[in-house]
């Protein structure tokens, strides 16, 4: 009881640190501490630049557009709303785009008005200086600073990681320095320079170091999700420190020829920091696979067993026949005869499979990639099928793994290998160092993965592979599995294979052409139920369609409606889909009429189940939309995402232009502005 009334004190006092009450006259002092620091740099530098006390009309002019830009820059960047409780890294992001706003709104004010009589230096000075005085000032009254690590607890870097980024640190500061030197400071003798030559260059080294915390540019190997992601960071530095000079150049009248030397030194800057980037990060920063989802063992129970008598026994394992209790020899022929080598592959199948279930008698057992070894006397022959031979090498593929399924009795297991792309790539980097493996891979993923799937290349491959060694990822392999007829039970990856157990008894619709192209079309319900197929450009794996119930039961949905830990997406459509580019061929369905510009999202039959029965038969009453409700309302369940489109649906029959018109204006705002991501 002492403890619940501590709880509930601590809550109280917590909610009181943050209640309306107490954040207004923080956000006030914050607010008139900021007016206050570029006042008092407005003023000293104009004093310093005129030499004299005294206030001129020009002051004025530019006092007032300085002021109106501050104020927009604290209002667009949200600065008005910081506390000094915030993460320091908050602070200073937020300050460094204040600054920026301030600083275009400003370039804006002096080219519409045409004001050139105005010195430009000693405004550009007030916000170079305002802004190291600022973020002085926040770190030091910063409350939270106390209990905030250091930059380097606070990511948990290692020793190893430490130096690896100090001398990142160093290195990355000598070559902007060379450059600076060579390109800006060397030509100060040679070219008029002035005043606002060297504050642009102290700019330069202040948003370096702002740029570079905000971003984490020297810890990537600790903070990316992956090397496109790590990638990602580090051309969010450049282009902020390239971005604030160019309009720092525009704002001053910078002379053309400092101009070119200012961002030639900012070019070949760029160019060698990212090459010393990845000298010293690339083989550190490890991409996110379908490797995790490999290794799982939690087989889930089937929705629709085959037959009454297939199924699982109480210690999970898939039992072919339950009515077989007598012991069977297929398990001591596996495990001594035909797995004698592959003792991990057989205590995978002791997992999964109830091997007494099976018939000695009909159970195969290959590591064979020649056809002939596949077809039975007659079809429904076996009720276990096991080859070891990795289908990366089985010829036609889809053929072969037809074949089986009819050498299969219903319900009977299918037990195969894979050998998946991110695999591949580890074999290499164990057998050569980082870039030689780099570069074979590279040469590899061009011949194994990108020919085969390009209607002009494909005939070139297939002429000289002999569809041998095919790179395909797990997502591919699982999918073909289930468009064959099977349902996959379990997987697991043994010595970099992936050895999985799939049960007939799936359906098969033979697809009269599969379309590796960038932009494909999804089957999609439309209005009225009738489908309808979604042009979108590729952000899956091919076949990967096929495994959306397998994704569904294994890894659920996370906040957003979306699959979690969905490995059928590639790091690249993960990119795809955070900049909203996957979804820009839809526009060929709103040309078509299919789509209408705002309205619910358009979704397969196995999502649409998803919903209750109510909803499934009303949302059929309406024409999809390119701009769903989710994107106003950012759901986070599936049932508050159901909850969003009856609002919209409620709404937009009683008044659809209004509604429409509302909820795109809030799409809008959640994505340019909030910066919402739907992946």
């Amino acid at each position: 009881m002492r403890d619940e009334l501590e709880i509930d004190i601590n809550l109280i006092h917590s909610v009181q640190k943050i209640s309306p009450k107490n954040v207004a006259p923080k956000l006030l002092s914050t607010f008139f501490a900021s007016i206050l620091i570029y006042l008092t740099t407005f003023s000293s530098f104009y004093f310093i630049n005129e030499k004299a006390f005294y206030f001129s009309n020009d002051y004025f002019i530019s006092l007032g557009l300085f002021l109106l830009s501050i104020i927009f820059g604290a209002s667009l960047s949200k600065k008005s709303s910081l506390i000094r409780q915030d993460k320091l890294e908050l602070i200073l992001k937020t300050l460094y785009l204040s600054s920026f706003i301030t600083l275009f709104f400003l370039t804006i004010f002096f080219l519409i008005l045409k004001i050139n009589q105005i010195d430009r230096t000693y405004i550009f000075s007030s916000i170079f200086i305002g802004l190291v005085i600022e973020s002085f000032y926040f770190i030091l009254s910063n409350k939270n600073r106390k209990r905030q690590t250091s930059f380097v607890k606070q990511i948990k870097l290692s020793v190893e990681q430490l130096k690896l980024s100090i001398k990142f640190i160093l290195l990355d500061g000598l070559i902007l320095t060379l450059f600076c030197y060579v390109k800006i400071v060397h030509n100060i003798a040679s070219a008029n320079y002035e005043d606002k030559e060297f504050l642009l260059l102290g700019l330069v080294y202040v948003s370096w170091v702002i740029s570079a915390f905000t971003t984490h540019k020297f810890v990537p190997s600790t903070v990316a999700k992956g090397k496109l992601n790590a990638f990602e960071i580090q051309v969010k530095f450049y282009l902020q420190i390239i971005s604030l000079v160019v309009l720092s150049m525009i704002f001053l009248q910078l002379d053309l020829t400092n101009a070119f030397n200012f961002i030639g030194a900012l070019a070949g800057y760029s160019l060698v920091s990212s090459l010393l980037f990845m000298y010293l990060f690339a083989d550190k920063i490890k991409n996110k696979t379908d490797e995790p989802t490999v290794v799982f063992l939690k087989a889930y129970e089937m929705n629709d067993p085959v037959t009454p008598s297939n199924g699982k026994n109480r210690n999970g394992k898939y039992v072919f026949n339950n009515d077989g209790a007598i012991e069977s020899v297929v398990k001591n022929k596996l495990e001594f005869e035909y797995l004698k080598e592959y003792k991990e592959v057989f205590s995978v199948l002791d997992t999964i499979l109830e091997l007494k279930s099976f018939d000695i008698r009909k159970s195969i057992i290959i590591n064979s990639d020649d056809t002939k070894d596949i077809h039975p006397p007659q079809p429904d022959s076996y009720q276990l099928f096991v080859n070891l031979k990795v289908l990366n090498d089985q010829i036609k593929m889809n053929e072969y793994l037809l074949d089986v399924r009819e050498t299969l009795v219903d319900g009977g297991v299918f037990v195969g290998a894979l050998l998946p792309h991110h695999y591949r790539y580890r074999r290499y980097l164990k057998n050569h160092s980082f870039w030689i493996a780099n570069t074979i891979y590279f040469f590899d993923f061009i011949w194994k993965r990108v020919f085969p799937k390009l209607p002009i290349t494909r005939e070139i491959y297939f002429a000289f592979s002999k569809e041998k060694d095919r790179a395909i990822s797990l997502a591919e392999g699982l999918g073909r599995l289930v468009y064959c007829g099977f349902k996959v039970l379990d997987l697991v990856a043994v010595d970099d294979v992936v050895y999985f157990a799939a049960v007939k008894g799936g359906t098969y619709t033979p697809v009269k052409k599969f379309f590796y192209s960038p932009i494909f079309k999804m089957k999609r319900i439309g209005k009225d139920g009738k489908p309808i197929y979604v042009y979108k450009f590729r952000t899956m794996y091919p076949y990967s369609e096929f495994i959306q119930d397998f994704i569904y039961n294994h890894n659920k949905l996370e906040a957003g409606g979306k699959f979690k830990d969905d490995f059928r997406v590639p790091a690249w459509g993960r990119l795809f889909r955070k900049l909203w580019i996957d979804e820009l061929p839809m526009l060929i369905n709103w040309v078509k009429r299919e789509l209408k510009f705002v309205g619910v999202r358009p979704i397969s039959n196995q999502y649409l189940s998803l919903y209750s029965k109510e909803h499934q038969e009303r949302r059929k009453k309406f024409k999809p939309g390119l701009v769903p409700p989710f994107y106003a309302d950012m759901p986070k369940t599936i049932e508050e995402i159901e909850l969003s489109e009856k609002k919209y649906l409620d709404a937009y029959e009683k008044n659809p232009i209004k509604t429409d018109t509302k909820y795109f204006i809030k799409a809008v705002n959640n994505i340019l502005v909030k910066k919402k991501r739907s992946a």
